[in-house]
């Protein structure tokens, strides 16, 4: 793990190729949080590529237009959301309108590194 923060809004694990990212309860997740977690996530990346990870646990909610700035980030390849919860499941197919990125969906973190290790073994990133 390259940094871990303990923020008002998340707790974020960041590793060299993906980032974990678990929105703490009640939060309402706007643009301005993205834009604050992508200069994190930068600062340690230095831009290189990774995939973003959701940790769905808790129950929280989002302005939809988080996915037009998250469109935006051009070295997130991928955002994978964990989650085995049907209402956070159904969230998910919403969100799968607004985003132009790629959206996985697992149930377990484990899954979810195995597939960001495949991911980077077997993809030449530009």
């Amino acid at each position: 793990m390259l940094k871990h923060y303990d923020l008002d809004i998340c707790s974020m694990s960041i590793y060299e190729n993906y980032v974990i990212n678990q929105i703490k309860e009640g939060i309402h997740l706007e643009t301005d949080h993205v834009e604050s977690l992508e200069k994190l996530i930068n600062k340690h990346l230095n831009y290189q590529p990774f995939v973003y990870i959701s940790y769905r646990t808790n129950s929280y909610s989002f302005d939809p237009l988080v996915h037009v700035h998250i469109n935006k980030i051009k070295n997130l390849k991928t955002f994978i959301i964990i989650t085995d919860d049907k209402t956070k499941l159904d969230i998910v197919a919403f969100e799968k309108r607004f985003s132009k990125k790629k959206l996985i969906v697992t149930e377990s973190l484990e899954d979810a590194i195995a597939w960001v290790e495949k991911f980077f073994n077997s993809t030449q990133i530009a």
